[in-house]
């Protein structure tokens, strides 16, 4: 615990020495974040205090940044004004300092040896269900950034769900009283940008688009904030008569270094359940996703380069069903199945990352299938814990079965480090910087882990 305190206060304070040297002039955004996009090329991004893009100062150069999408009403009635405006700009290649105002920005780094993970986020505010978003022990996300970012990480992978203040903090409960909700701005800001400030400024991020973003909630915010691609009307999710085409991204690569590519899949309509082709849209969900997974086998094959391929939904994890267990996606294991068939994942992916399940899952299988993360547990409300019996030859698809699995009910994020050649050592925190778990993933599909003594 000293030693979390110690380093988060050593991260305040540099921070504070690098926004020292301020752009004169030029008014601070109310946020601003580096992400990777589609195109395998990092973005500033930003939410500008003001009506107008700021300039982008790159080593000393102001470079202009562009409106990505303005404020003002949709195009449909039924989806709400979106009213705050986004700004972007590209990272040129070989950059090594970045300002918008007085804030300094995080650059790339050449090889992302410290990987920050994390998922599900957001405070939960639904019909039913009121988590307490003002007690930080209820709802730790701020916590749980805070630490993560003491950890100095080279790069911040969201497993997607960020946005889940999605109806009123009912009457009388105090604990969420007078929280925006719906999926405008303001939601967003409360549930994701403003707790997440700290690690926003500590690297940049890859975000990862969960069912809570898809266009029928909060899938306006994700195009025009998050999203990997170019913002367009008819990706923007104003329009509901645009879903069949907002709702889907092909998959991409983003390379980290170190012979690592990580492969990134848009699941956020998969849902829970088997497709059903007579069902129009489950036919076109399963008609997209076996097209994503022939392209994701293609991204996967480079000789020498491992691919970590990256969901919302896990393929091969697990949720409680009172004494028993959910298994996996069946959506996303039809459609890898159809392609690669019985071994659902291709050979060159050697491990799998997830979020959806409010837990920390480290599973590894008996056959040729890359081991799994889970690590939804960033503060939405938990899950209940998986049934450790259960779990004991376990199958989360056809002919797979579990071998290994750490799992844990608490609040926090992981940490992935490279620590040697082709060795990757991960490590389970909680919201104080303790760690709970470590898993060892070498060359092999299979995580070794050992809870934390």
């Amino acid at each position: 615990m000293k030693l979390f305190a110690a380093l988060f206060a050593a991260l305040v304070s540099a921070a504070a020495l690098l926004g020292g040297c301020a752009s004169v002039g030029e008014p601070d955004p109310q946020f601003a974040w580096v992400q990777w996009t589609g195109a395998a090329q990092p973005q500033v991004r930003l939410v500008p205090a003001g009506a107008q893009c700021p300039p982008l100062e790159v080593d000393g150069q102001l470079v202009t940044m562009h409106m990505r999408a303005a404020a003002g009403a949709p195009s449909s009635p039924t989806r709400p004004a979106w009213d705050a405006s986004v700004c972007e700009a590209a990272v040129p290649p070989g950059a090594s300092e970045l300002r918008v105002g007085s804030q300094r920005l995080p650059v790339p780094a050449p090889q992302a040896r410290r990987i920050v993970l994390l998922g599900d986020s957001g405070c939960r505010i639904a019909p039913g269900v009121a988590q307490a978003c003002d007690d930080a022990e209820a709802w730790p996300f701020a916590r749980v950034a805070a630490a993560a970012a003491a950890t100095r990480p080279d790069l911040v992978v969201h497993l997607g769900d960020y946005h889940y203040r999605e109806a009123p903090c009912p009457p009388g409960t105090s604990g969420c009283a007078g929280s925006p909700y719906g999926f405008a701005w303001e939601p967003w800001r409360a549930d994701f940008f403003v707790p997440a400030a700290p690690l926003l400024a500590a690297a940049p991020w890859v975000f990862v688009r969960g069912n809570h973003e898809e266009c029928a909630r909060a899938g306006q915010g994700w195009a025009r904030l998050l999203a990997p691609g170019p913002f367009d009307a008819q990706r923007s999710c104003d329009d509901p008569r645009n879903d069949g085409v907002a709702d889907y991204a092909s998959p991409y690569a983003v390379p980290i270094g170190a012979g690592v590519q990580l492969l990134i899949v848009d699941s956020a309509v998969a849902g829970n359940t088997p497709l059903n082709p007579q069902n129009p849209q489950d036919a076109l969900t399963q008609k997209q996703y076996a097209q994503d997974m022939r392209d994701l086998t293609r991204l996967a094959a480079p000789p020498g380069v491992r691919s970590w391929f990256i969901s919302h939904h896990p393929v091969l994890g697990f949720a409680a069903n009172g004494t028993g267990l959910f298994p996996g996606n069946p959506a996303l294991q039809q459609a890898l199945r159809g392609v690669n068939g019985p071994v659902l994942f291709p050979a060159g992916v050697q491990l799998a990352l997830h979020g959806h399940v409010h837990l920390f899952e480290a599973l590894s299988f008996a056959q040729d299938e890359p081991p799994t993360l889970v690590a939804g547990h960033a503060g939405t409300k938990l899950d209940t814990d998986l049934p450790q019996a259960a779990l004991q030859g376990a199958s989360p698809a056809p002919g797979v079965q579990v071998r290994e699995a750490l799992h844990a009910q608490r609040f926090g994020f992981v940490l992935l480090e490279n620590t040697g050649p082709d060795t990757w050592t991960l490590s389970a925190f909680g919201t104080d910087g303790s760690v709970s778990a470590q898993c060892k993933l070498g060359p092999a599909r299979a995580f070794r882990c050992t809870p934390a003594r």
